[in-house]
């Protein structure tokens, strides 16, 4: 017994140390566990960053504070993971990642919500814009398009993967530019470009049927498929 006292009483100096080791051994296998999440939460932080460029998110006060919020939060992160070197700051570390996941899933949010009105009021107009222009011969192939891209805007709402995301609305913005610039090109005339702009819209008013538009309308027998409707 008197053996096994001395020998504590030698390691007790040491206990501290081994304590401290032990410790920053336990929180290293824990960050380790999670440095395949650490990975993925960087390439989600460059995918929604790609997409709020491509969406235009962050240009409300609300969306700024939002992207505010997760380059802070990011960027604390970062900087803890460079400068890591014992157990308290690898515990910041292990609260940090929590909190950046929490980030990257509201941003993601308030992403998708900007992007579902744009869906609403910029391409949603083009399924019944495409639908009339397919129904004209020379404009057919381009009215599909065009209702097809409707279509292709309305199921990226559905799609929970930002990588998915940030790819559909890619293809999607090339398609647009793609079909803006046939459509242009077909009218070859400003005012019915305008015209036909403003029934992509939606807002087409009796006004912008100039003198201009009815003959391109009567080129393309098109005149019966409109009607004239009072404004509500």
């Amino acid at each position: 017994m008197t053996d096994v006292l001395e020998d504590l009483e030698t390691l007790l100096p040491d206990l501290p140390s081994a304590l401290q080791r032990r410790a920053l051994g336990e929180s290293l296998s824990r960050v380790a566990l999670q440095l395949g999440e650490l990975r993925a939460m960087a390439q989600r932080l460059s995918d929604l960053l790609d997409v709020s460029d491509m969406t235009g998110f962050g240009q409300s006060p609300e969306e700024a504070e939002k992207l505010d919020n997760l380059l802070y939060d990011a960027n604390l992160l970062t900087s803890l993971l460079t400068q890591a070197d014992d157990v308290k700051s690898l515990q910041e570390i292990e609260e940090q990642v929590p909190l950046l996941r929490t980030s990257l899933g509201n941003t993601l949010g308030a992403i998708k919500q900007r992007w579902r009105s744009q869906v609403q009021t910029e391409y949603r107009p083009f399924h019944s814009l495409g639908s009339l222009l397919s129904k004209i011969e020379d404009t057919s192939a381009l009215g599909k398009r065009m209702v097809q891209l409707s279509d292709e805007a309305t199921a990226t709402l559905s799609t929970v993967q930002v990588d998915q995301f940030k790819a559909a609305i890619s293809r999607l913005l090339q398609r647009r530019a793609e079909i803006d610039k046939e459509r242009t090109s077909f009218t070859a005339d400003n005012e019915v470009e305008l015209f036909l702009g403003s029934l992509a819209k939606g807002s087409a008013k009796l006004e912008s049927v100039t003198p201009a538009v009815l003959r391109w309308l009567a080129e393309h027998d098109a005149l019966d498929l409109f009607e004239v409707r009072p404004t509500p």
